[in-house]
This record gives structure tokens, C-alpha cells and sequence, in this order.
């Protein structure tokens, strides 16, 4: 008779080769003559697997670890269409804005530059896809305003409060990100 046994853990194969030795044993393994052999027969075991969590890790890991979307980008540029926040982190719903005549690739990698104009260099291809960005400890926002399209813009420190609320022609944004995909600097176009 030959008996197969499979299984993960070292209790287990003991266990399974004693179940082996009792089967030779009961069968007739005495010296006598035996029939002709029976049916081989297949043990399988299923390793059961319990994994848990302690309450406190639970806790520190939605904290520490709010998910990114852009995770691998250094860049990017778009519009701010609302705020979430997830386990006491402000989260970003971004939508995401082309520069012409900048691949995408080029743009997450190395940015663009933000300066004043009058033209529209950046254009909204697709409104229907977002995407989420958490906003990193200590975060900048620097709120950039076109007075004159000969002259630099006027810039001064703002908050993500104010950044939901930039006006239609100054509300795209560019942000520098970590290497987790999260904000750590953001600054508006002064368009003019």
C-alpha cells in the first residue's frame, strides 16, 4: 500500500508518517502472504493559516500609510477638484492637466515652469479620471498672482484652504512630490 502526504508544517509530516506506519501495520505487514494490492490511497492535508493584527498596528498603519496614486512621479499638474481626508491626512482628488508640448513623462520626471502669461499652455484633457494625492507633513503652498504681464508675479505663503478656492484662471496647480506620491510643495499658475 503506498500513502502520499502532503503538508506544510513539521507536526504535520510526523503526523502523517505515523498514520503511514499504522496502515502498514494494520494491513498485514506480519510475514504472511498478502493479496494481490488494493487501491493506493492519497492523504492530502490543508494548511490552515491565522494571521492577526493588534488593534494599536491597525491604527499606526492607517495613519502612517494613506495610499497615493501618483507614487513614482516627482510632479505633477492639474486642478484641485476637492479635499478629502483620510485617517486625519488631508487627501487631494487631483485632476490631472496636460502642459502642450510637454510629454507626460517629461512632466512628471522634471516639471514645467510656472511663470506669468497671457495664452493658455495648459489644457484639461480628460475631467473624468482623478487622482489621489495626500498632503505630506509640512507641506508648502506658495499662492503666485499675475498683476501685469511685464512684471514677475506677487507671491506669498498660502494654505490648502485657500488653494480649493483659487479663482478659474489661477487654480492650476504644480506640485512637487515625495518619493511616497505625496505633496510637498504646491504652487499656482499666475495666469494673467
Amino acid at each position: 500500500m503506498t500513502i502520499i502526504a502532503f503538508t506544510s508544517c513539521a507536526h504535520r509530516v510526523t503526523a502523517g508518517l505515523c498514520l503511514a506506519l499504522a496502515v502498514a501495520i494494520l494491513s498485514g505487514c506480519g510475514g504472511q502472504t498478502s493479496p494481490a494490492p488494493g487501491p493506493v490511497v492519497t492523504v492530502t492535508t490543508t494548511p490552515t493559516v491565522t494571521a492577526s493584527v493588534p488593534a494599536s498596528a491597525k491604527v499606526t498603519t492607517a495613519a502612517g500609510l494613506v495610499s497615493s496614486d501618483v507614487v513614482g512621479r516627482k510632479f505633477d499638474l492639474g486642478t484641485i477638484v476637492k479635499v478629502e481626508n483620510d485617517a486625519g491626512v488631508p487627501v487631494i482628488i487631483f485632476d490631472r492637466w496636460t502642459a502642450l508640448g510637454v510629454a507626460d513623462s517629461t512632466l512628471a520626471a522634471r516639471g514645467v515652469p510656472i511663470g506669468v502669461h497671457s495664452d493658455a499652455p495648459y489644457v484639461n484633457l480628460n475631467n473624468k479620471i482623478t487622482y489621489r494625492i495626500p498632503v505630506g507633513p509640512g507641506a508648502i503652498f506658495t499662492y503666485r498672482h499675475c498683476v501685469s504681464i511685464h512684471e514677475p508675479a506677487v507671491q506669498k505663503s498660502s494654505t490648502l484652504a485657500e488653494f480649493t478656492r483659487l479663482p478659474n484662471p489661477e487654480k492650476v496647480i504644480l506640485l512637487t512630490l515625495n518619493a511616497k506620491g505625496q505633496i510637498l510643495r504646491a504652487e499656482n499658475d499666475p495666469a494673467c
